[in-house]
């Protein structure tokens, strides 16, 4: 019995540890890659300064063969209503464009929250936080190179914290008033971001255990308890 509870809790909790990791990261690593976003006011104003390329940007110039007019920035305009008549649906002005938002890839509400820190080229980090997120957790679920991905998810957990709509202190503060019907959202909350700091700062440490790629290519230079890599 203490054998099986051993190898239990060397093989079969890591094993939970990273099927939940990769719940928690490639769903919203495949949004923030895939999925495009609109972004409004202050926010695809910003984009735009950056350089972001906007989804509309990509579309067929209405006048083929010349440069647009003078002052005038195209954008992809709805689809008219049927008219009889040759007439073309003219380009909508940059401050119409404003108003129906700014789409481009979701991950660039990442960029928004980096560039909110200061950060220097935040489009950069948004890219390589989503990579992350779709890599990391796919090659943990199957364990391979499971301490290098961990380690890079446990950083982003941590950040996670930070980036959160609540301040640090009412994040914290939530724990110990359960009973608060005002702070069960944010309990909820704090209490997965701080368990997906937990369960990858396990991984980091003990490793993915034999039931993993790892395990099965490192096998022979480790014992019992994943020590593999």
């Amino acid at each position: 019995m203490k054998k099986f509870s051993q190898q239990a809790a060397a093989n079969f909790v890591p094993l939970l540890a990273r099927i939940i990791l990769f719940l928690a990261f490639v769903p919203i690593g495949w949004h923030h890659a895939m999925d495009m976003g609109n972004f409004g006011g202050d926010a695809g104003a910003r984009l735009r300064e950056l350089g972001i390329v906007s989804a509309s940007d990509t579309m067929p110039s209405p006048f083929p063969g010349r440069p647009a007019p003078d002052g005038i920035t195209l954008v992809r305009s709805p689809a008219p209503t049927p008219t009889p008549g040759p007439q073309d649906t003219p380009p909508i002005p940059i401050a119409a464009a404003d108003a129906a938002g700014y789409q481009t890839r979701a991950l660039h509400e990442l960029t928004i929250a980096f560039d909110n820190l200061r950060l220097p080229k935040p489009h950069v980090w948004a890219w390589t936080v989503a990579v992350f997120e779709l890599l990391g957790g796919a090659f943990l679920l199957i364990g391979l190179f499971s301490r290098i991905w961990a380690g890079g998810l446990l950083v982003w957990s941590i950040a996670l914290v930070g980036l959160s709509a609540a301040t640090l202190a009412q994040s914290w503060g939530s724990l110990w008033t359960p009973t608060d019907p005002n702070s069960a959202f944010l309990r909820a909350t704090a209490l997965s971001q701080y368990s997906l700091i937990v369960l990858s700062a396990g991984l980091l440490l003990t490793g993915p255990g034999k039931w993993s790629l790892d395990g099965f290519i490192f096998r022979r230079g480790g014992g019992d308890g994943g020590e593999e890599e």
